[in-house]
């Protein structure tokens, strides 16, 4: 009995010594812990401003696009060109979309994916809508939209892609980023910006953006991996 009694109080014993230095010491580190990670979303905070999440987000989603730095460069444009050429089957189409694309500063797979969407690269494409106007052309113009443009003018490929990338321009720079810019191109500025998209035009621009992912796939594999990322020698942007 005596065996078991002195061995039942050592136990007791142990535990007691136990919960003591738990209760001295467990404090000490979980206040320790708790101080380290203030300090540490401090540190963060000073080194990372929060409006810069936001900037970085837009920044990343903004695909990287070669195409236009190598259409600028002496060494690589006329890989640029023919490229193109091979896709759209059309040089006159190519180099309209390239002159204005440059100087509308449009990543070339964008343009040529809304060129696409727009008319499969058809200059003599035409869609009546239901409100009566008429899209026409290479990048499908409304006549609405652009009243002094004689019918004519919409046919010419220059004309087209000089209206056009502007018009992706003005709509890119107004909603702020390609997505949206794509939209109010198709679907007009007012219904995008009171979040009234309609179900075509988001499939739009899955059309575009999907069909962009494999032209720049594409170009990367047939053009890109044969030219330095940074070329030396350029050309002047187009001007007016």
């Amino acid at each position: 009995m005596k065996q078991v009694f002195y061995g039942t109080l050592a136990v007791s014993a142990f535990f007691l010594v136990l919960c003591v230095l738990i209760s001295v010491f467990l404090p000490n580190t979980i206040t320790n812990e708790a101080s380290d990670e203030h300090e540490l979303i401090a540190i963060t905070n000073e080194l990372i401003k929060p409006e810069a999440y936001h900037n970085a987000v837009v920044s990343f989603s903004e695909k990287k696009d070669n195409g236009l730095e190598l259409y600028r460069s002496l060494n690589s444009r006329s890989a640029v060109v023919c490229f193109y050429s091979n896709i759209v089957g059309n040089t006159d189409v190519v180099l309209a979309i390239l002159e204005y694309a440059d100087k509308n500063s449009i990543p070339l797979s964008l343009a040529f994916s809304l060129a696409y969407a727009e008319s499969r690269y058809n200059v003599n494409a035409v869609n009546k809508n239901t409100n009566h106007s008429v899209d026409r052309g290479l990048f499908q113009l409304n006549n609405r939209s652009f009243p002094a443009l004689e019918e004519e003018e919409f046919f010419n490929p220059y004309i087209s892609a000089k209206h056009g990338m502007a018009h992706l321009r003005f709509c890119i720079d107004m909603a702020g980023n390609e997505i949206a810019g794509l939209a109010m191109y198709n679907a007009g500025a007012t219904k995008v910006r009171q979040n009234g998209t309609p179900q075509r035009t988001l499939n739009y621009v899955s059309i575009i953006m999907n069909y962009r992912d494999g032209l720049e796939e594409l170009f990367r594999t047939q053009v890109c991996q044969y030219y330095s990322p940074n070329p030396v020698t350029y050309l002047a942007k187009v001007q007016d």
